[in-house]
């Protein structure tokens, strides 16, 4: 049995050499007729390719040799053998004996096919040594890309975090319309998004491990192989060969993974400088919110040099995607924002993509560019959520302000919709939790034990009372409650939010405080019920009376 050859590493004469597999081997004898009695695994490799002598001493497992067939039906040795066959089959020519061979079925010499696979020993070598010298001096991803073309031969597009063009091979045509778009405009068509949208390309690509193939023909009318680099989840680079000239094979897939095995290099190394971001606001915001600037004059110096003027007002956005492929493309949605609200810097810190923006006057510009409505119906169209924190005047505050976006976003995404108060106004913006909205939840969910006080106080015995009773008699005595509190005691406008009668929520309400023993005009009172309002939304208790099948009259 012989042994599995080894993979790659340092030869004999200290010098990095290239593995070679069968598969690329196959590929370069494909146009000969040939018998394979091969039994090695797929990636089975090689370190060299040698002429058979007369009489071998020893053969090496990670050598390919070339002979005429009746040298190798005498040797039985490591090794895998490509001989030409110059002798008629017989009794012979067991399948014990041609195992670990190929034979040629072409009238040429021993010499000739040696020359042929050493050339392409030589040239994968050279190649791969080039590739690897293009990274230690530093040079681009374009620079691997055109080095690629004579050895790989297919059409290759590398694209970043937003879609846009990094680099391809120039020398080599295509008549793809997506690859064609891509090369003459640097980034992809909206079209063509949508088709990797709808055809869910983008759950794909995220899941994927290794290579993908794609061959139904819905991106492009060719083969297509592609790697993409995700790193924390998120989509960073993706290198596609279109098979466009060489059809697919092992080989040809073999040759793919040893270049994207050398652009693993750079791309890694641009994921940690977070090229695709702004550069320059992205590490005055990472040091700001590590602490790393000392003192308001140096936060005021670091800011003028990014053009932050310290009178600005200024609001910072935290985004999170609700699903599918926003939460993992970040840079694609920074260069989209960008694009749409020049005025928005991105920067992506602890896996999360923040918008800032400042502005001399920033509450009079966003209600002048109506920003609350364009930015929640971008959000919508993207599946995107966003925490908005106060506008603050000190940047030294930003850490503060992150923490409000951040806790913001968590309130909201918290809430259970199908718990909440039926009747309770929806916010403002559908996709756009504000601080200012969440604040006093925000507080009392961050309280210890603060239900369970509040179930044993006096003001939550009396909304659990309100609610149990409005289960029970299907009434609405927690509606009215609420909507002459938040109305701030104004019967008339609280009738027209109820579709009441005026007389009849004063006449609801004084039942109320007859009930509850209070009375609406003590200010305590009324903060002690707004506070518990919120608690109650918190506790879930909510969703234990709809069970009875009627939540606070509203017929559910």
């Amino acid at each position: 049995m012989r042994r599995r050859p080894v993979r790659g590493g340092i030869n004999k004469s200290g010098e990095l050499s290239m593995d070679i597999s069968l598969n690329i081997i196959l590929d370069r004898i494909s146009h000969y007729r040939y018998e394979a009695y091969v039994n090695l695994p797929s990636d089975t490799v090689f370190r060299r390719v040698s002429i058979l002598s007369r009489e071998p001493k020893d053969t090496q497992s990670d050598c390919l040799y070339v002979c005429r067939l009746s040298d190798a039906l005498r040797v039985s040795g490591q090794g895998l053998y490509i001989c030409v066959r110059d002798r008629l089959q017989d009794a012979l020519e067991t399948r014990d004996k041609l195992d670990g061979m190929i034979i040629i079925n072409e009238n040429l010499e021993p010499e000739q096919l040696f020359s042929e696979i050493q050339d392409t020993f030589v040239l994968i070598n050279e190649w791969y040594q080039n590739m690897q010298d293009a990274v230690i001096r530093q040079k681009s991803i374009q620079d691997i890309i055109t080095m690629s073309e004579s050895v790989i031969g297919n059409f290759i597009s590398v694209s970043d975090s937003a879609l846009t063009l990094v680099a391809y091979t120039k020398n080599i045509p295509t008549d793809d319309p997506t690859s064609l778009f891509l090369i003459e405009n640097g980034y992809h068509s909206d079209e063509a998004i949508r088709k990797f949208k709808v055809n869910k390309r983008f759950d794909a690509w995220m899941s994927a491990n290794g290579l993908i193939v794609s061959t139904d023909g819905k991106i492009s009318k060719y083969v297509v192989i592609s790697k993409v680099f995700a790193f924390d989840e998120t989509y960073f680079t993706h290198v596609v060969m279109t098979c466009n000239h060489r059809e697919m094979t092992p080989g040809l897939i073999d040759l793919f993974s040893h270049m994207i095995r050398i652009l693993s290099h750079y791309i890694r190394r641009n994921w940690e400088e977070r090229k695709d971001y702004d550069h320059v606001y992205g590490s005055f915001v990472v040091d700001l919110m590590q602490g790393k600037i000392a003192g308001r004059e140096a936060v005021a110096e670091r800011a003028g040099i990014v053009g932050i003027r310290p009178e600005d007002e200024y609001i910072v956005l935290l985004l999170t995607g609700g699903g599918g492929d926003s939460a993992a493309f970040p840079g694609l949605l920074a260069h989209d924002i960008a694009r749409r609200f020049p005025l928005f810097r991105s920067v992506y810190y602890n896996c999360r993509l923040i918008l800032f923006l400042h502005h001399a006057e920033l509450a009079r510009y966003m209600a002048e560019q109506d920003m609350g409505n364009s930015l929640n119906a971008y959000f919508q169209e993207n599946n995107v959520f966003c925490g908005m924190s106060d506008v603050f005047r000190d940047l030294l505050e930003f850490p503060s302000a992150y923490g409000q976006a951040e806790l913001a976003l968590e309130e909201s995404g918290s809430v259970d919709r199908d718990g909440d108060i039926a009747w309770e106004p929806a916010p403002q913006y559908s996709n756009i939790a504000r601080f200012d909205t969440y604040f006093a939840t925000a507080l009392l969910n961050k309280s210890e034990k603060y239900e369970k006080l509040w179930k044993s106080g006096r003001y939550g015995k009396m909304l659990i009372e309100l609610a149990r009773g409005d289960a029970e008699k299907n009434t609405n005595n927690l509606e009215v409650l609420y909507a002459y509190l938040t109305n701030e005691r104004r019967a008339t406008d609280t009738a027209t939010a109820l579709h009441m009668h005026r007389n009849n929520v004063v006449y609801r309400i004084s039942r109320i405080e007859e009930l509850l023993h209070i009375s609406l005009d003590d200010t305590k009172t009324r903060l002690n019920l707004t506070v518990s309002f919120l608690m109650l939304r918190s506790s879930g208790l909510l969703r234990e009376y709809k069970k009875y099948g009627v939540l606070f009259g509203s017929g559910e």
